[in-house]
């Protein structure tokens, strides 16, 4: 991946992140990787096997806007001089009691290194760092089950659906980063 930048598109003067920004997304990748000089938009088609292995394994059925996969390489001052820092994932979910858009942030051997909830109409305790820092560290191979993996003190479905989507985009960045 070459050290070039797409430069972003902040809009207004709002603090609240919304996973949906008009133009580049730049505010919410920020909040995931401070310390990147930039972000380079991919997109994958996954193939049918893939989508249907994502499927399997995250035990999440992919939403309509999962397929292709629409992602972002984080770029800057890397530790193995590559020049990237990691992938960014957008998901949605809902639970029972709203919507949630989140942020992944995943770097380059796919452990979370961070998952930012961006817009919440559900538990505010979905945002709290007591439940998204259990993720922190995870792969693909993760479980991330409410109760087993992960403590959550709201309501058991809530936790479930970002847990879920956590899952999913997890294992959508892991198939879009194979050549």
């Amino acid at each position: 991946i070459r050290d070039s930048s797409v430069t972003g598109v902040q809009t207004g003067s709002s603090d609240l992140l919304t996973a949906h920004e008009s133009g580049f997304p730049e505010k919410t990748l920020k909040s995931v990787f401070p310390d990147a000089t930039g972000f380079t938009a991919r997109k994958k088609q996954l193939t049918a096997v893939q989508a249907k292995r994502i499927e399997q394994t995250s035990a999440s059925k992919l939403h309509a806007n999962d397929n292709p996969v629409n992602f972002y390489v984080a770029v800057g001052k890397a530790a193995d001089n590559s020049g990237v820092l990691g992938m960014v994932l957008l998901v949605d979910t809902k639970g029972p009691k709203g919507a949630v858009d989140l942020a992944i942030g995943v770097k380059r051997d796919l452990t979370i290194s961070k998952v930012v909830v961006v817009e919440n109409k559900d538990e505010a305790a979905l945002a709290s760092a007591a439940f998204l820092d259990q993720f922190k560290g995870k792969n693909a191979a993760a479980s991330l089950t409410v109760g087993k993996d992960l403590k959550y003190s709201g309501a058991a479905a809530s936790g479930e659906a970002v847990a879920s989507a956590v899952r999913r985009g997890i294992q959508l960045l892991a198939e879009a980063s194979k050549p």
